[in-house]
Order: structure tokens, then C-alpha cells, then sequence
């Protein structure tokens, strides 16, 4: 007699750009649940679908450590990739990927970005061609900035257009990026700047948590936010990965004395491949929420037809980004609240305001998910770490809006993403550290931030680290997902 396998492979769903899922999917899927009995199904969307390569290699680092997680549990448990047209550069540290050599990832990535960003390969040759001729004269850098632009405008009635930002509700609603916007050489400077920090911080910064699970404070905590984000959600890190998302305001108000006189020329291009990166991350940003809760939002229910198949949908950077959307989609579509057993974002690329009830530096508004948590039946958990220097750093300074007055707080205040300090605006109970989990009641819990800082650290590059989260600690916070009974219903 056969035996069951250890784990199913339940194949992947498609959406393109226009978030239609390739036809027959949804059948093929539920069929196979049928088939193979799975009890528990992990929906895993990541952001590294350069090719179809990229993306089954990486699929496959997660089925892996999955795999590996309920090994001791045969058949129970399955998972279903999700395929969309996202990418990521070609250095980033892919896990299952092996990383190119510089040339060769420069040719790469920008068939990627052909493929992926169709209609603009004429924008795309001229800003690959800038980065890689490094020209030393001034209008370079207005005609950089020409191109950017020209890549990632569209127009105000494309269904995309509303999907930029990941609060809703304010007087003044913003979904322009201040980036594209500012003095492009001004830009540049400023991510030249982030990337010296990154040189000259190297590896020292402590890993530790900013509040321990007991609600002590850990070392160096800062007690920037309201009084009750502080209790329940715990404080920032004090000493941020760099100064630069410290200070009040927006990069018009001016980065460290003389640091545009002192930048020189390759540190002025090494900011602009920087600068490309982040502008290419809010375009597939922008998609990624428009893609969630328009195509993968609506297709949960009719995987769960017919069946008693317990669905955890797990998001990864841009992806997680993705799965946190289409929780408007379930809800739109007049889904089951409880159709969703657990959600897991993983080092989330979305504002840490994004589940918040009101907005702590505005007078109206909320986050883009507010009190769409109530769709998990389950857990919801959010790994950060605060050694994440894309999301701590990189993130904050290309999400940041134009027309934002907002003087009197930080910008890692406003603008800080999910996957570096947690859900924040919500009351909740206090961080954790993975090792803590086995000590949590998780079944009312509306969330959990999951301080991951020890594993998830940034080493050379900006996004060394972001991607490191196959691993076997992660692996088993999945698991723990699926096994709590009852949940926060």
C-alpha cells in the first residue's frame, strides 16, 4: 500500500498584471485537495518571480523548509505557490537562487524588468544604460530622473493608480512618492547616504529585541509614539540603522551639513542604481495590492469548496504586501469572515500603520486593512527585525509622499514599514521572540509581532538579510499556525 507523502506539492495559481488568474486554476486546485487529502494548506506568495526559474527556485526553498516542519506529520499538510508579475534584483540574496556574478546580474535584471514591466523597455534601456555609463555631468542626473519618472507614471484612471498607499481616510491623501518628485541628484545623495551608513555600521548592531515578551524593556529601547503603543506594541529601536530616518520631516529638509558637496561622483551613481531599485519596489508595491485584493482575494473561498482544508496564507516582502490585501478582497467579495485560518507576514514591505484603527500623526484616516484582522480565524502573525536595513531604512525614505508636513515626527515614524518594528496603532499584546513562541496562549490574540532580529540581518548589501526567512525557525512558526485551535474568532 502506498504510503501518503510527506508533503504536497499543490502547484501554483497565476495572475497577470490585471490580477485574472490563468482559467481552470481554482478547479485544478480544489480537485487536488480532494486527491490528496491535505488537511492544512499554505497560499505562500513571495515577490521573486523574475522567470520562471526565479520563482519555482525560490517555491522551492519554501516547500522545503515546510516540508521539513511536518515531516513528522505525512500527508497532513500541503502548499500552493502564488505566481504574479513581480521581480526582484538580481543581487539580492534569492534563497534557492545562486547569486551572479556583477555583469551578469545587470544583463539579468534587466530582462527581468522587460518582462515584468512591459510597454517600458525604451525607459528601461536608457536608465540601465545611465547606471552602467555612470556619465559625469549634471544633466545626467535630470535625465535620470526624466526617465524614472516616465516609468512609473500612470494615469490617474488606471485601476492601479488608488493602490500606492496603505492608509486610507486622510484630509489630504497622498500616494505620490516624494522620490520621484525631489531634485533627482538630491535623491541620489540621499541614498548614497543610506549606503555609507550600511558600509560604516557593518555588523555590530546589537540583536537584540526592543521589549522583551514579559513587557521589561530590552536595551537601548526608545519610547517614540503614543503611550499605548508604547504599552501594548512595544518602542522602537533608539538608535535607528541611520540617523537619516531619524529626523523630523521629509529629504527636502535636508540631510547632514555639506553631505550633497561631499558626495562624490561613484557614490552619486551607486545612490541612483539605489534609487531605480526602490522606484521599480513602489511600482511592483502598487501591484501587489492591487493584485491581492482584486485577484487573489476573491479566488480563497473556491479553494476551500467541498472540503475541510484549513487555508494559511503566507506573504513575503512584497508579497506579504500582496496576502495583506487580499484580505479586502475576501471581504468585498462577501467571503466567509472566517475563511482564513492563520495569516503570516514575513518581514511585511507595507506601513506599520497599515492594520492601525486611526493614525497617530494625522487628525482622520486609518490603515488600508483596518479591522480586517477579524477575517483570520486564527493567528496573525508579523516577523520584523530591526536589523532589516531595507526595511528600516531603504523603505521609510522611498515611501515617504509629496506634500507631507508631518515635521514634528520622524520619518521612520510615519513612514516605517511592517517588517521592521511590527504591527503598530493597534492595541495588542507586546512583542515576542521566536524562542518565546512555545510560551504564548495564541487563540485570542488579535495579532503577534515576532521579533526575528536574531535570524534576519542585514550583512553588506541593502537587501542581505530581507530575504533570509527559510529557515527552520520560520519553518516551525508556520507550523505553529496551523496547529492553534479555535483561534481569535
Amino acid at each position: 500500500m502506498p504510503q501518503p507523502a510527506a508533503f504536497h506539492d499543490l502547484g501554483t495559481l497565476r495572475f497577470d498584471g490585471g490580477a485574472a488568474l490563468e482559467p481552470g486554476s481554482v478547479d485544478r486546485v480544489r480537485a487536488a485537495v480532494r486527491d490528496t487529502g491535505v488537511r492544512d494548506l499554505y497560499v505562500v506568495v513571495h515577490g521573486a518571480h523574475n522567470d520562471d526559474a526565479v520563482g519555482a527556485a525560490v517555491d522551492g526553498a519554501y516547500r522545503g523548509m515546510l516540508a521539513e516542519a511536518w515531516q513528522d506529520a505525512p500527508g497532513r499538510a500541503g502548499m500552493l505557490g502564488v505566481r504574479w508579475p513581480s521581480l526582484c534584483f538580481r543581487d539580492e540574496d534569492l534563497p534557492g537562487v545562486q547569486r551572479p556574478d556583477g555583469a551578469e546580474a545587470g544583463r539579468e535584471t534587466l530582462d527581468d524588468l522587460v518582462r515584468q514591466l512591459p510597454g517600458h523597455e525604451a525607459e528601461l534601456t536608457e536608465i540601465v544604460a545611465l547606471l552602467r555609463d555612470r556619465p559625469d555631468h549634471e544633466t545626467a542626473f535630470d535625465d535620470f530622473g526624466s526617465q524614472l519618472r516616465r516609468l512609473a507614471e500612470v494615469p490617474l484612471q488606471d485601476p492601479v493608480a488608488p493602490f500606492a498607499a496603505d492608509t486610507e481616510g486622510e484630509i489630504m491623501p497622498q500616494s505620490d512618492p516624494l522620490m520621484l518628485f525631489e531634485d533627482t541628484r538630491t535623491m541620489c545623495v540621499e541614498f548614497a547616504g543610506a549606503l555609507d551608513d550600511l558600509r560604516r555600521a557593518g555588523d555590530t548592531r546589537p540583536a537584540r529585541p526592543a521589549r522583551h515578551e514579559d513587557g521589561r524593556k530590552g536595551p537601548d529601547a526608545s519610547e517614540e509614539g503614543t503611550i499605548a503603543e508604547v504599552r501594548v506594541a512595544g518602542p522602537r529601536p533608539a538608535r535607528p540603522l541611520s540617523e537619516r530616518v531619524a529626523r523630523a520631516g521629509t529629504v527636502s529638509s535636508g540631510g547632514p551639513l555639506g553631505e550633497r558637496a561631499r558626495t562624490g561622483h561613484a557614490e552619486l551613481w551607486n545612490g541612483a542604481h539605489e534609487l531605480f531599485r526602490q522606484v521599480v519596489r513602489h511600482m511592483l508595491r502598487r501591484r501587489a495590492g492591487f493584485i491581492g485584493e482584486l485577484g487573489l482575494g476573491p479566488v480563497l473561498p473556491g479553494l476551500a469548496e467541498d472540503s475541510e482544508v484549513r487555508l494559511h496564507l503566507v506573504g513575503h516582502g512584497l508579497g506579504a504586501r500582496l496576502a495583506g490585501f487580499a484580505l479586502r478582497g475576501l471581504e468585498s467579495g462577501g467571503a466567509d469572515p472566517v475563511l482564513l485560518s492563520s495569516l503570516t507576514l514575513l518581514q511585511a514591505e507595507m506601513s506599520h500603520f497599515a492594520f492601525a484603527d486611526s493614525l497617530p500623526q494625522q487628525v482622520s484616516g486609518h490603515g488600508a486593512l483596518w479591522n480586517l484582522q477579524r477575517l483570520v480565524r486564527g493567528p496573525l502573525f508579523c516577523t520584523f527585525s530591526h536589523l532589516d536595513f531595507h526595511l528600516g531604512v531603504l523603505y521609510p525614505l522611498s515611501a515617504q509622499m509629496i506634500g507631507d508636513s508631518a515635521d514634528l515626527t520622524s520619518i521612520a515614524r510615519k513612514w516605517g514599514a511592517l517588517g521592521f518594528d511590527g504591527v503598530q496603532g493597534l492595541d495588542g499584546p507586546p512583542p515576542v521572540c521566536l524562542d518565546d513562541m512555545g510560551k504564548q496562549d495564541l487563540r485570542r490574540m488579535p495579532y503577534l509581532n515576532i521579533d526575528a532580529s536574531e535570524l534576519i540581518r542585514t550583512a553588506d548589501r541593502p537587501l542581505s538579510g530581507h530575504h533570509d526567512v527559510v529557515r527552520p525557525e520560520i519553518g516551525q512558526l508556520l507550523r505553529r499556525a496551523a496547529e492553534v485551535p479555535g483561534g481569535a474568532g
